[in-house]
């Protein structure tokens, strides 16, 4: 060897063991932060619940007969005068966890005049854990032709499903709401009639059951301020179905984001302490569309409350299911943006009439001092029309409020073991005396006598009883 090559290798000696303790240090800290996020994933609640989500792979298997059983909630038709969805169907049901329903056939069979067609369901699980008995799902079918009559074939039995027209008015945003079981201050309906109708906002409730002065306070908003007053199935009274997580609130989501998913040019999912206002514009549609316009990929917008709670706005098209206040499955390729500048405002419980009425109320502070003067003018009007005055002093007489143990939003992290959120969680406090109370009267009725199949029938929507 000569002294030009024991020269070289002298020089690059010292580079290459460099070299080999650089990619041992970066091979250290790689495997620590592993290491970190076992951990994390291992004792944080939220990821352990998402770990739950994909429990359910296992291999597909013969049904008992319980695990048959499929409750239809709802199914909406958009026909042919439909801007958006022609001649689709989309239905809402609930079915035993270990079914794993959205695993196997469910085939829809269109019939008309001059032929049949048979088409598998597209079916979106909507709950993503098995901590409850009973999940919510989401079936899609997209018919070639008009719609006249709807069957379904599952393990070779048949039986029709009714439908009804999907809403085609525009809206420019739909606020979807909880299932009301008697739990809801009146005072924030009333501001939130009043907030969201304001700016183009809809308010879809759903009842499942409450006090009569309640409930005819509710139907009084409705002709009014043209809220949305739907009858729910009572999940917390029914003992079949009760290990439905929160009473029914993604059946109660999915039910909201199927039926406007049409029109609503907006959609959100908020609890009823909740209040969203447009900050920088005058209209939900213009305040939404300015980040969707200027940002092309965005395909949610996320605001958060004081407590770091995080709730959505987004298109009712891009996503096809929603749990609680989410959707299960982000927007193909499209991001999240966080919402720094804004935030869910939450009304709490000593919010008073009087207060709202001199736009003294949550939220106000983000708006026009013109638009709360206008809100306060609107509400001040609602609360002296003689109907609605008669029925504010029967509800400032009624004590009859149930009151819930745990908000959905807040469950998951705040408790330590990951338990069913079913009907222990909302009971009625006041058991020594009853009340009069209005309640929903829809019933899981058996379709067909060979089938499994139930679906929600009603005969007037809701029944005046006591609870």
């Amino acid at each position: 060897m000569n002294s030009d090559t024991k020269l070289n290798n002298f020089q690059f000696k010292p580079y290459s063991v460099l070299y080999e303790q650089l990619i041992i240090r970066c091979r250290t800290l790689y495997l620590f932060v592993i290491l970190l996020a076992f951990v994390h994933i291992s004792i944080h609640p939220l990821p352990a619940l998402r770990r739950v989500r994909n429990s359910y792979t296992n291999k597909i298997k013969e049904l008992d007969n319980d695990e048959k059983d499929l409750f239809f909630v709802s199914a909406y038709y958009y026909g042919v005068g439909y801007s958006l969805y022609k001649n689709q169907v989309t239905l809402t049901f609930i079915a035993p966890r270990d079914a794993h329903w959205e695993r196997r056939k469910i085939i829809a069979i269109r019939s008309d005049d001059t032929k049949t067609v048979l088409e598998p369901l597209q079916i979106h699980r909507a709950t993503p854990h098995n901590l409850c008995k009973y999940v919510t799902l989401v079936g899609t079918i997209v018919l070639e032709e008009e719609l006249t009559e709807l069957e379904l074939l599952v393990n070779g039995h048949t039986a029709k499903i009714r439908y009804l027209p999907a809403d085609n008015k525009p809206k420019d945003l739909v606020v979807c709401t909880p299932p009301i079981y008697n739990n809801v201050r009146w005072q924030n309906v009333l501001l939130a009639a009043h907030v969201y109708t304001s700016f183009g906002g809809h308010l879809q409730t759903y009842v499942a059951t409450t006090s009569r002065p309640f409930f005819e306070f509710l139907e009084e908003l409705k002709r009014l301020k043209g809220i949305s007053v739907d009858s729910f199935p009572d999940f917390y009274g029914k003992s079949k179905l009760d290990g439905i997580e929160f009473g029914g609130v993604t059946v109660a989501n999915s039910d909201c984001l199927n039926k406007y998913k049409s029109s609503g040019s907006f959609i959100t999912f908020l609890e009823w302490s909740d209040l969203l206002v447009p900050k920088s514009f005058d209209s939900y549609f213009s305040e939404f569309a300015n980040y969707y316009e200027s940002e092309i990929f965005v395909g949610l917008l996320e605001y958060r409350n004081e407590r770091g709670v995080a709730k959505v706005v987004t298109r009712p098209s891009l996503i096809d299911s929603v749990w609680l206040n989410e959707p299960v499955e982000h927007p193909y390729k499209l991001k999240s943006k966080q919402m720094d500048d804004s935030k869910i405002f939450e009304i709490p419980d000593s919010a008073d009439v009087d207060s709202m009425i001199r736009g003294n109320f949550t939220g106000g502070e983000a708006l026009k001092s013109a638009d709360r003067v206008t809100i306060g003018m609107s509400i001040r009007k609602t609360i002296t029309n003689p109907s609605i005055t008669a029925i504010l002093g029967r509800l400032r007489e009624d004590h009859s409020t149930i009151r819930c143990s745990k908000s959905f939003t807040t469950y998951y992290t705040d408790s330590n073991s990951l338990n069913c959120p079913g009907a222990h969680l909302c009971r009625n406090k006041a058991t020594k005396y009853k009340f009069s109370c209005v309640k929903s009267d829809l019933q899981f009725k058996l379709l067909k006598y060979n089938t499994n199949f139930y679906q929600l029938s009603s005969s007037k929507g809701f029944e005046k009883t006591f609870c």
